[in-house]
């Protein structure tokens, strides 16, 4: 199962062009299977995404791009709190409770490449291919990603259409619920793949 996951929609993310409705016919048509919504410091309430999801046949997650002090940070299983500023330590924290699953987001393009032993394990991996991100950015946070728990993931970061799909994640299993996204996760049973 291919999911991008790392999109933005608008009015959530106020620096995308993209509707829900819109990136679900963008992705059907780009071959995915279904994608995650991760707004800036905001979730989409499951509930809501699991409808949209049913009303269109096309599986849509929720997840959450974070800012932080050690970069942005993509969250699956956690709900936001609207601060545009976060303690990694403390988001690692409320993960940990939550049974959350964060991973660093596209870590090459914010200089996150060198990482001490204690900031690892704060993430279970990276965004190992961000579809926004050159090739050798991407090689580099794939290389950074053999330190952490699990393999690195794949998105397209998705601001406007002709960015739907660049990237993804292919799982091992099919994927229908949020709960079985974030256990599909945990279970480090995918690959992060390019697709342009």
């Amino acid at each position: 199962m291919l999911i991008d996951l790392h999109c933005h929609s608008f009015p959530r993310s106020q620096c995308s062009t993209l509707e829900p409705g819109q990136l679900i016919d963008l992705a059907r048509e780009r071959g995915l299977d279904g994608f995650c919504l991760t707004e800036h410091d905001q979730t989409w309430p499951a509930e809501e995404l699991a409808v949209l999801g049913k009303r269109t046949g096309f599986p849509v997650f929720a997840g959450i791009e974070l800012s932080t002090d050690m970069g942005h940070v993509l969250g699956y299983g956690l709900e936001g709190t609207g601060s545009p500023l976060h303690v990694a330590g403390t988001v690692h924290n409320l993960a940990v409770a939550c049974g959350a699953v964060l991973y660093l987001a596209h870590p090459a393009r914010d200089g996150l490449l060198k990482l001490d032993r204690h900031t690892i394990e704060y993430f279970d991996g990276v965004e190992g291919m961000n579809g926004s991100d050159s090739r050798l950015q991407n090689l580099a946070a794939t290389e950074l990603g053999k330190g952490f728990r699990h393999p690195p993931i794949g998105g397209s970061d998705a601001h406007s259409p002709g960015e739907v799909g660049r990237a993804a994640t292919r799982f091992q299993v099919r994927i229908e619920t949020q709960a079985e996204l974030v256990q599909a996760l945990r279970a480090g049973r995918y690959e992060a793949v390019r697709l342009d």
